[in-house]
């Protein structure tokens, strides 16, 4: 059967409603074969509606930053907010859309307006009514009130996209939620829910989108024009979309109708360019011809660059947690997988390949709620690591795969590391590396425990928001295991399912910590599904005339662009 994607595609393009890159971007995100996206481009006219230059806006010069350029490795394939999980798509949602709140500055535990200038919750905790700005226009000119909040929620709720659960753990439909006056809005929860609002302040999922262009942009197939939001945007966001290509950049143009104003110094324009050579971001950087980026350089570039006037580098902690797969019934018994971690390199990996960039951690980052700072941690020691592998069933000259994803110098370092080790026990380690994509398809699918490799290398996690079950969950359930969840190596423990289930609907600090350390316990030192390397310390390297930029250990690779500015020559 025809794919109805594909053939409005081509209606769109032969109709001069596309421009040829414009085709060839919107080919590429449906995996179009290389001969139709050659025929698609050739079909499509020179001189098109999309081609034709836009009228030049003028904008207000005085006391205004410019273009904000922004060097990343390759742009998001999806940009609607309420289906997609990517960190670049993130950068760029947060440019274009608001939630009703965000995290304030560095804060995980404090929460700043965004749409909403105030907020409260009722008494029992069960409900939580926000109050919006005035004036809030989406950029397609319509207005952004109570009634469109919950029709944007409906959405998320209903199109069940990738980050459903950060809002559906606590709103599980539609009806819960009530436009009380043009400016208000309640959510009701059916019952006492603590982090409601760290949930709300997630970059991933709770934005509002403009249901004028979904309803615009929908049809029968489609009810909730997810075709048109992959790359096209209508928020509410102090910027605009104006072009989005997958193979050179993505521009934001600045919403003259923002609600928050444009008093003061900001950005005009942010370009997020796509420069896929490592060496090419860092020249660039250095010769002072791009702005920013952030975690695309290897730790050897970071430490030149410190000392570099043209820049300053930023680093700072986050939520989160780089680790090692262990496939844990091929690798048969919690004692085989103990000594695995006990021959895992640590020192060498954190000082050596990370240059410091990493800090030791269990699976939950340190700033974490219900982080537990006494949280069991291996040292490396091969003796008795191969006495437990040995004990486990395995034996000397056995044979384990490593999969890890190609292009990350680090990733590659550290499987040689860690393969040389194994070696040394008289093991072998057969390194093979895989395409990002194709290392994902891997931990989310349902290719059985038997088909998967015995350790998958250079996966990391951080929570959506601040909470422990949150990190947890879709890492070590059972239930993760397939259909999306990230649990790739089958790991299921009893014990932690009961602990989980408690942990999900806590009301008490006190109680949310006690299962956690034990949770941890399991997860580290008893049962381990891992290899803990670490907790992430990200950098951020900014030219030396940009100001206003905060990271957030929960935002994590995004900025502030309304926020940031150039420092005055």
């Amino acid at each position: 059967m025809p794919d109805p994607r594909a053939e409005r595609l081509v209606r769109a393009a032969l109709t001069g409603r596309l421009s040829r890159r414009q085709a060839l971007d919107a080919g590429l995100r449906l995996g179009l074969a290389t001969p139709v996206l050659t025929a698609l481009v050739a079909a499509t006219p020179a001189e098109t509606q999309a081609s034709r230059p836009m009228p030049v806006r003028t904008l207000n010069q005085g006391g205004t930053s410019g273009t904000l350029t922004v060097l990343i490795e390759s742009a998001s394939e999806d940009i609607d907010p309420h289906n997609s999980y990517g960190t670049v798509s993130q950068m760029t949602i947060l440019g274009l859309y608001e939630m009703l709140l965000q995290y304030k500055g560095a804060s995980i535990d404090e929460f700043a307006p965004m749409l909403a200038d105030s907020w409260e919750a009722s008494a029992d905790g069960t409900s939580y009514t926000f109050r919006l700005a005035p004036g809030i226009t989406f950029h397609d000119g319509t207005p952004c009130d109570a009634q469109a909040v919950k029709d944007s929620f409906g959405r998320f709720l209903l199109f069940e996209g990738g980050p459903v659960n950060v809002i559906s753990r606590f709103v599980e439909s539609p009806d819960q939620i009530v436009a009380v006056d043009p400016q208000t809005v309640r959510f009701d929860l059916g019952g006492p829910q603590p982090l409601f609002l760290a949930a709300m302040a997630s970059s991933y999922g709770p934005y509002v989108v403009s249901p004028t262009a979904v309803a615009e942009n929908s049809t029968d197939e489609d009810p909730y024009a997810h075709e048109f939001f992959v790359a096209d945007a209508v928020g509410t966001g102090p910027y605009r979309l104006v072009e989005n290509s997958l193979s050179e950049q993505i521009v934001l143009e600045r919403f003259e109708e923002y609600h928050r104003g444009w008093e003061g110094n900001h950005f005009d324009r942010v370009v997020l360019r796509v420069v896929p050579e490592n060496a090419t971001r860092r020249q660039l950087l250095e010769r002072g011809e791009a702005d920013a980026t952030t975690y695309t350089l290897t730790p050897e570039d970071v430490a030149a660059l410190q000392g570099n006037p043209v820049v300053k580098v930023e680093v700072y902690g986050t939520t989160r947690c780089d680790w090692v797969i262990m496939n844990a019934p091929r690798l048969l018994t919690p004692g085989v997988r103990q000594g695995f971690s006990l021959a895992f390199p640590y020192g060498e990996v954190i000082d050596g390949v990370f240059q410091g960039l990493m800090k030791r951690s269990g699976p939950i980052a340190s700033s974490v709620r219900g982080s537990d700072p006494d949280v069991f941690l291996y040292q490396t020691d091969l003796v008795a690591a191969k006495q437990r592998i040995l004990e486990g069933g395995f034996q000397e000259g056995d044979r384990f795969q490593y999969l890890y994803a190609s292009g990350s110098e680090t990733d590659r370092a550290v499987a040689q590391l860690f393969q040389a080790n194994v070696a040394e026990m008289g093991f072998e380690l057969e390194l093979e590396e895989v395409d990002g994509g194709s290392l994902e398809t891997l931990v989310f699918g349902d290719v059985p425990a038997e088909e998967r490799p015995h350790f998958i290398g250079g996966w990391e996690w951080w929570p959506d928001y601040n909470d422990p079950w949150n990190q947890l969950a879709p890492n070590f359930l059972e239930e993760s295991i397939g259909s999306g969840g990230s649990n790739g190596g089958y790991w299921v423990n009893p014990r932690f399912e009961e602990l989980m289930a408690e942990a999900a609907q806590y009301t008490d600090e006190a109680q949310l910590r006690a299962l956690m350390t034990e949770a941890q316990a399991i997860l580290t030192e008893q049962d381990p599904p891992c290899i803990y390397v670490g907790e992430t310390q990200l950098y951020t390297i900014l030219k030396n005339d940009i100001d206003g930029f905060v990271a957030n250990p929960l935002y994590l690779e995004a900025y502030p662009f309304y926020a940031m500015s150039r420092a005055a020559t």
